[in-house]
């Protein structure tokens, strides 16, 4: 698995283009961290070497956007990209330019998005190179699109996104201007596709501040053209609950809690469309509507599992998802009633129940349901069901029970089958 460049790797990249009488510099966001005085997670290089000029001085170079003057240079696991000088002409798709010119230093920190990304330095003269105004906007903790926002956000509209997800990362503001341009702009972010949008919107709710970034958002008029499911139906009330609800669970770090919280009070329905418009995995649908399908039995399970049996229960706290339904469940008790009374009941029951017990091995299989003359296979598949919902409930306790249970079952299955175990 390929990782991040680190520091090492980028000055390696810089120092083999220099020798190779190139300029290099790093450029974007590593810039804009280290002059935070935070670790970047990541090393870009600008160079005026073009990609194919690149490709003949790396042993490892993989040409994934040489059009546009990009290009990828490898060394052990790392990967560093290393771009062209660039200025971009025109964007007919709203994500990519058309074509590229390669041109100079300074103009190639005009065609990016902020002034805090437009930075370059050179690690050799340990110079900042700032044609934009960056290093101001950064003492002053302000998001500002470089030239027109009009401009920059007409060129990609997923910008809109970015100067969110950067404004709540780094807690700086957003320029009146560029703040008026996204409200002005937001219903074009549908013309974005959905995987990128899902990815700007894991990278806000993979943060610290998730509540601040939906009400940013929401503010800025880009909530109800991501999901308009939350503001159809009730108009601002089910996007107040789930504002509410997501607060509630981000005391952690952890993207797919916080969809699963977004998502909450969507039908299953609902979540497969947007799964559908956003290019999700079937990991991350089976995740959302697991825990919407499950929202509200904490309700259920408290009452001494009369409402919910225990062998429901028990497959529930055998998911892998349960401990996004745990942080949900106290949620939503906590929006019903203020208090955790019942949450906090279910989670004493659960204790109580042996770990060996939760999702312990069949006692009785299919292969000894054909022993005793059962072929059709939903019969079988049904009378597994109810012995493990037996066992699960601890009403049987050893195999010997289970048997002569399943004895039972599949004489009356046979029955009333005509007597010979056959539809």
């Amino acid at each position: 698995m390929t990782k991040q460049a680190d520091k090492a790797t980028g000055m390696w990249v810089i120092r083999k283009l220099r020798a190779a009488g190139f300029e290099a510099l790093f450029a974007g966001g590593c810039v804009r961290d280290m002059l935070m005085g935070a670790r970047p997670s990541d090393y870009d290089i600008a160079t005026d070497a073009t990609p194919r000029q690149v490709a003949k001085i790396f042993p490892r170079v993989v040409m994934v956007g040489a059009k546009f003057g990009v290009a990828i240079v490898m060394r052990g696991l790392r990967q560093v990209e290393v771009a062209t000088f660039r200025s971009d002409l025109s964007y007919s798709d709203g994500r990519r330019p058309d074509a590229v010119k390669f041109s100079t230093p300074r103009e190639d920190a005009l065609r990016r998005d902020f002034t805090i990304n437009g930075i370059f330095y050179d690690p050799i003269a340990d110079e900042v190179i700032d044609y934009v105004g960056g290093q101001k906007d950064i003492a002053a903790g302000v998001i500002r699109t470089i030239g027109k926002p009009d401009k920059r956000f007409a060129e990609d509209y997923l910008r809109m996104l970015r100067g969110v997800r950067f404004s709540i990362r780094l807690g700086f503001r957003i320029a009146p201007p560029t703040a008026a341009a996204v409200k002005k702009y937001a219903k074009n972010i549908s013309k974005i596709s959905g995987e990128r949008i899902c990815d700007e919107l894991g990278k806000m709710l993979g943060g610290r501040a998730v509540p601040d970034a939906l009400q940013l958002l929401e503010n800025l008029k880009l909530a109800p053209e991501i999901l308009p499911e939350l503001f159809q139906k009730d108009g601002q009330g089910r996007w107040t609950r789930t504002v509410q609800r997501v607060s509630l669970v981000a005391g952690t770090v952890d993207a797919m809690l916080n969809f699963a919280a977004l998502l909450n009070d969507l039908s299953k329905t609902e979540i497969s469309k947007i799964v559908r418009r956003w290019g999700a995995s079937n990991q991350f649908k089976t995740v959302v509507t697991w825990c919407s399908e499950h929202r509200d039995d904490w309700a259920l399970a408290s009452d001494n599992f009369a409402k919910l049996p225990l062998c429901d229960l028990k497959r529930i706290i055998a998911s892998d998802n349960w401990p996004h339904l745990k942080c949900i469940w106290t949620a939503r008790e906590q929006m019903q009633t203020t208090r955790r009374t019942l949450t906090n009941r279910v989670m004493r029951r659960i204790r109580g129940i042996d770990p060996k017990l939760i999702a312990p091995e069949r006692f009785v299989t299919g292969a000894d349901l054909m022993k005793m003359q059962l072929r059709e296979s939903r019969a079988i598949g049904k009378i597994l069901d109810e012995l493990y919902d037996a066992q699960l409930n601890e009403t049987i306790t050893s195999r010997k029970q289970a048997l002569a249970m399943a004895k039972v079952v599949a004489r009356q299955a046979t029955a009333s089958r005509g007597g010979n175990g056959r539809p």
